[in-house]
This record gives structure tokens, sequence and C-alpha cells, in this order.
């Protein structure tokens, strides 16, 4: 299987798309394998290696949903109480806003947008809870919710919780100085060079700077039921909605459920075959992760291209075979075709 996937990584058509790629393979709960492949820019500077930090974008979600499951097993953010109660109003002159949880938040069921802009202004666009659509701006008011009840910043409870415990020592949401020597820098699908982030303050949707092998052992504790009671874990994973078409057209009302994909309390969900998944999407860089809860197989990687995603295809009927709808419910995402072309 490992050598199979080496000649997949390694292939010339495949280093032509994607300059840098760090992944990571789990079976049966143990981390067997890291590939560090390639170089950190698109201009072949410099070699990837296993300590090569890329932008993990939304993968950041699941560790904050971990996060915030823990403190509600300890009584402190319970997931059905309006976050205005918890820490205050997040969006001005919204009735509607103040009824929004965080299980709304979680379950991508709140109502706002995925990301403000004049097209989408921060407010809800249905009542919480009626349906699906990825949101990722609601992330900011469950974090100020987060820090609130603990008066700890989100990067404090990320060291404390899961960075240290799990022994991801190059992982931060904030950007640390000792990342400058090795990290990847994005290029686009044109391959543009893409200026570095470096966010000051952690972001809860965003800003996790990561390895897949640091990342993998987040996916252990995950396949391991670690870090959580056998109640909240099964209830992380339990199918709470049913994906929509279109995956963040949260002005469209009419968009159709996807067969065979849920989300949980965090995770992206098949719940036919018991897989977990999340993506990963910033200027520059993809990322991808899937897990299978019975098998305890999982699959980690993240790439310095915007054609990262091409990857899936390919990797997962080696890592994690079987029927994945949510390839193509991701490719159903405005302007994604592109992400997801086939590569030779």
């Amino acid at each position: 299987m490992l050598s199979s996937l080496e000649d997949i990584l390694r292939r010339p058509a495949v280093r032509a798309a994607i300059p840098g790629l760090s992944m990571a393979i789990l079976r049966h709960g143990e981390i067997t394998s890291v590939h560090a492949i390639g170089t950190r820019t698109a201009e072949g500077k410099g070699e990837v290696d296993a300590y090569t930090v890329f932008e993990a974008a939304s993968l950041t979600k699941p560790l904050v949903a971990f996060i915030a499951l823990q403190l509600t097993e300890e009584g402190k953010l319970p997931l059905d109480v309006p976050l205005k109660s918890l820490c205050g109003d997040y969006v001005t002159g919204d009735e509607r806003a103040g009824l929004i949880t965080a299980r709304h938040v979680l379950t991508h069921t709140s109502g706002l947008p995925n990301i403000v802009a004049r097209e989408t202004p921060l407010k809800t666009y249905f009542q919480p809870g009626e349906r699906f659509s990825y949101g990722s701006s609601a992330f900011g008011w469950l974090q100020r919710a987060m820090e609130h009840v603990t008066r700890n910043s989100l990067e404090a409870l990320a060291r404390s919780r899961v960075f240290q415990p799990l022994g991801m020592a190059n992982s931060s949401l904030e950007w640390q100085e000792r990342f400058e020597c090795n990290h990847a820098q994005g290029a686009e699908l044109d391959g543009r060079l893409v200026p570095k982030r470096r966010p000051v303050i952690a972001e809860a949707s965003w800003s996790l700077s990561t390895t897949a092998s640091d990342y993998a052992r987040f996916v252990q504790a995950v396949l391991r039921g670690l870090g959580l009671r056998p109640a909240m874990h099964d209830s992380w994973f339990t199918p709470a909605v049913q994906a929509r078409a279109g995956v963040y057209d949260v002005q469209n009302p009419a968009a159709l459920e996807q067969p065979g994909v849920a989300w949980g309390l965090g995770w992206g969900l098949e719940p036919a075959q018991r897989y977990f998944f999340h993506w990963g999407h910033h200027p520059g860089f993809r990322a991808f992760v899937m897990g299978n809860l019975e098998t305890g197989d999982g699959v980690v990687w993240f790439a310095n291209s915007a054609r990262g995603l091409r990857l899936a295809r390919r990797v997962l009927p080696v890592i994690v075979p079987g029927d994945h709808p949510a390839l193509e419910w991701l490719q159903g995402r405005p302007n994604a075709s592109e992400e997801f072309a086939d590569l030779p």
C-alpha cells in the first residue's frame, strides 16, 4: 500500500501540479507513515520535510470543536444556551441572531454567512437551526464565548488542551517566529505566489499552522476516543443535519439536501460507512482529512497549492476505500470544479 501511495505522490504530473505536500497515514489508530515531498514554494525553494508548517485553514474547526465539547462536559459552555447570554451580542440589530447557540455554530445551522462580504453582510439568512449552510463567520462568536467562560485566550486553550497533551510541538493558532525558517508558501491555480498569512491573534475558523504529523496526532486522539467521555464522543459524530448542495449558499433556501453527507458537532460525516472528514481552503493552500471510526484508518494532507484537493481521487481509494459522496458534494462548491480535476 505504501509503495503504491509513494508512486502516486512522486509522479511527475503530481509534482508539477502540487509543489509541496505533507501527508500522514493512520492504520488501526496508529500513525504508520508520514510523507514530506516537494518544495516549500512553487519556485522550488526549500525542501518540504516533516517539520514544514502549512496553513490548515478550516481544519482548524474540528480542533476548536474538540475544545468546545470539553468545555460543555465541564458545564462551562452549554450547547443549547444562546451565545448572546454567555458573552454578549455579536450581530447587531438582528433578533434571530440572539437565538444562535454553540450547537448551531458547530453544525453549521446558525444562519450566518460563511464569509462576511458586501454580498453577504453579517446577519442571519434563516432561522437558526432551520437548515445547513457552512458558516465560518459564526465561529468568531463561539470563540468569544469560549474565551469569556474560561477567561483564557483560544491559543492558551489549544495549547493546554490539545497541543501539549498530544505532543503537537509544531502547531499554533497564532504565528510563531520559530515557523519562519520552515514554512510553506501557497500558490494559486495559475502559479501565482500568495503572500504569507501570519495571524497575530487566534481565529477559530482558520488560523491553525501545523504539520501533517502533528495533525495526525489529533486525528489519532479522535479515532481512539481520547479527551471526551464516550457519550460526548458519540455525539460528536452523530449526524445532526443533512448537508445541502452549494455548501455555503446561505441565500438559497431551496438548496437540495446532499445524499450521503451530513454534519455532526464539528465534523462532516459520511454516515453509511462511519467516515468523518473536513477540508481546508486558503488562497494557495488546500488541506483534507478523513478517518473511519470503525477501522481506525485515516489520512491527512496539506498542500501549498490550490490544486491540493486533486489528490483526493487518487489517495482516498488507497487509504480509506469506499464510496465518498463528500467529494461530489465539495466539488459542487462555487468555482471548485478545477480544484478537483483528476491528476494523470
